[in-house]
């Protein structure tokens, strides 16, 4: 760990009681498959577990002490009132021993992709960043328990399954550097509306350091809300508009790559911007603004967005068997990101372009509407086919359909992979939905 901890310095950072002897402890687990000699045992507890089941366990395996809810039968523990908020309190104690710059991103698309473009353009720099998806109140804490005295910065994304999360995840990580993507509909379930998803969002700029580096999208409608919230903390903007503080201009826009002029403080650079899509651009400029606020020359920064930035499932370029273009977005949706995605699949250099889509979770009571939208945006782009997988997408091919276009219904993944299993070079295909849709299942139909 970055720093010695002992069993009164958990207790007195969780509001905790400490029973038992004070001890040093060398290590923070939450999981008995990575006990080691001398750790603290955290005993969450989710949907599925509760780790209270495996405290004996973890001492009898060579946790020094366990944070516990209840009572337990150990010589020594710290008790608390939730062991979750309480695994937080200990992150804290790390991150604020933590010298170096803590940049934390949020948005309702583009995150990943800014946290891990972002983490391989420091290239001269040690990166602890999140890794997969740890981006909730029990992944922040577990990436931040991971930082040492190697490191010089860390990047760190931060999402949101429920509301009051991200104000939480900014008291742990209080970030240094926040970007901010966007807000779009993509929690309505859980946050109620699109202001409810940016109120959301902004407790990220709200609980940043005092003197924090604010990066916000100026082209986003919240823009200004959330300049509002800054409360005094100088803020960088990015966009398309002059009115931003980096801006991009003269865009072409390539199958697999973008070309633009990026304007900053009275300099103006071309760039290459690896990865298709005006999105990608504009996840650019906020990779080229966190760079400028952490110490990076401009002509340097702008440099690093030439190196693609490979996320698996983040319309990563495969090939089927027949040789037909598989574009691979099955990382995630939103609507947004949806239309995105399908903006790009609509430049790709092919005679015919197949879009595959499953269903978006957590829109509410919008569900119907978005995906109505999503089939007459795809009809509006020429997209050749639409292939749904389950009845929530079919919402969108039966728009699509409606518009005259070619709409295909599967009720599998298997299913919706035998249809485009002859297609060759001459198409290219698009799979697209969220998490909870599995496309990924079809990736592995086509590819496998």
């Amino acid at each position: 760990m970055l720093i010695d901890l002992t069993l009164s310095d958990i207790a007195l950072a969780c509001n905790g009681k400490l029973v038992g002897e004070n001890c040093a402890l060398n290590a923070v687990v939450t999981d008995t498959r990575k006990l080691s000699p001398g750790c603290l045992f955290v005993a969450l507890k989710g949907a599925r577990f509760d780790g209270h089941d495996y405290v004996k366990q973890a001492v009898d395996n060579g946790a020094i002490a366990v944070v516990s809810e209840h009572d337990v039968d150990v010589p020594n523990y710290v008790k608390v009132a939730d062991t979750s908020l309480a695994y937080g309190a200990i992150a804290r104690l790390i991150r604020g021993a933590f010298k170096g710059p803590v940049v934390c991103i949020t948005g309702s698309n583009g995150k990943t992709t800014v946290k891990d473009w972002l983490a391989q353009s420091l290239s001269g720099k040690n990166v602890l960043k999140t890794r997969a998806n740890l981006n909730n109140q029990i992944g922040v804490p577990q990436t931040l328990l991971e930082l040492e005295k190697h490191h010089d910065v860390a990047v760190i994304e931060t999402g949101t399954s429920f509301l009051g999360e991200i104000p939480l995840l900014a008291r742990i990580a209080f970030p240094d550097v926040v970007i901010l993507t966007n807000a779009s509909g993509s929690h309505f379930e859980g946050l109620g509306s699109l202001e409810g998803i940016a109120k959301e969002k902004g407790g990220l700029i709200s609980g940043a350091a005092p003197d924090a580096s604010i990066i916000l999208n100026a082209d986003d409608a919240f823009f200004d809300y959330w300049c509002g919230i800054a409360a005094g903390r100088k803020v960088y903007s990015f966009g398309f508009t002059e009115s931003a503080d980096l801006y991009a201009s003269d865009l072409v826009l390539g199958a697999e790559s973008s070309t633009a002029i990026f304007h900053y403080s009275g300099t103006a650079l071309p760039v290459l911007i690896a990865g298709a899509g005006r999105h990608q651009i504009a996840n650019g400029m906020a990779v080229v603004l966190a760079m400028l606020v952490i110490g990076v020359d401009f002509k340097e920064a702008v440099a690093k967005l030439a190196s693609p930035v490979l996320v698996s499932g983040r319309l990563e370029r495969l090939k089927t068997k027949n040789g037909a273009l598989l574009i691979n977005d099955c990382y995630n949706a939103s609507p947004s990101s949806v239309k995105a995605a399908i903006d790009v699949l609509a430049i790709q250099s092919v005679e015919e372009t197949w879009l595959i889509l499953g269903a978006l979770a957590e829109l509410g009571d919008q569900r119907d509407s978005i995906h109505n939208e999503l089939g007459m945006y795809a009809k509006g782009k020429g997209i050749s086919c639409l292939i749904c997988v389950g009845p929530v997408a079919g919402i969108a091919g039966a728009a699509f359909r409606s518009a005259g276009g070619n709409a295909i219904f599967c009720n599998t993944h298997n299913e919706a992979a035998t249809v485009v299993r002859p297609l060759d070079k001459k198409h290219a295909i698009l799979v697209k939905g969220s998490r909870s849709a599995k496309m990924e299942n079809v990736i592995e139909a086509l590819i496998n």
